[in-house]
C-alpha cells in the first residue's frame, strides 16, 4: 500500500508542527512538502521514514498527479 506524505505523518502519530520540528524546519516549509510543492532531499526523506516507521517504498514522495491535486 502507498501513502501520501500526509497519510504517512498521520500514521506515524505526528502533527504537522511536530513533524516540522523533528525535521528541523518551519511548519510552513513542512506543509509545502505535504502539498507536493517541494521535494524532500534524500537525507530528509530518510529521517521522515525513520520517524514514521514506514518503508521508503511505501511513501509517495513525488507524483505529478498529486502535485496538481494537492497544490
Amino acid at each position: 500500500m502507498k501513502f501520501t506524505i500526509e497519510q504517512a505523518r498521520i500514521l506515524g502519530g505526528y502533527t504537522q508542527v511536530q513533524m516540522a520540528a523533528k525535521l528541523g524546519m518551519s511548519e510552513k516549509t513542512y506543509i509545502q512538502y505535504e502539498k507536493y510543492r517541494k521535494i524532500f532531499r534524500m537525507n530528509t526523506a530518510a529521517r521522515f521514514v525513520e520517524l514514521t516507521k514506514l518503508n521508503m517504498q511505501d511513501i509517495i514522495f513525488f507524483d505529478k498527479k498529486l502535485q496538481k491535486i494537492c497544490s
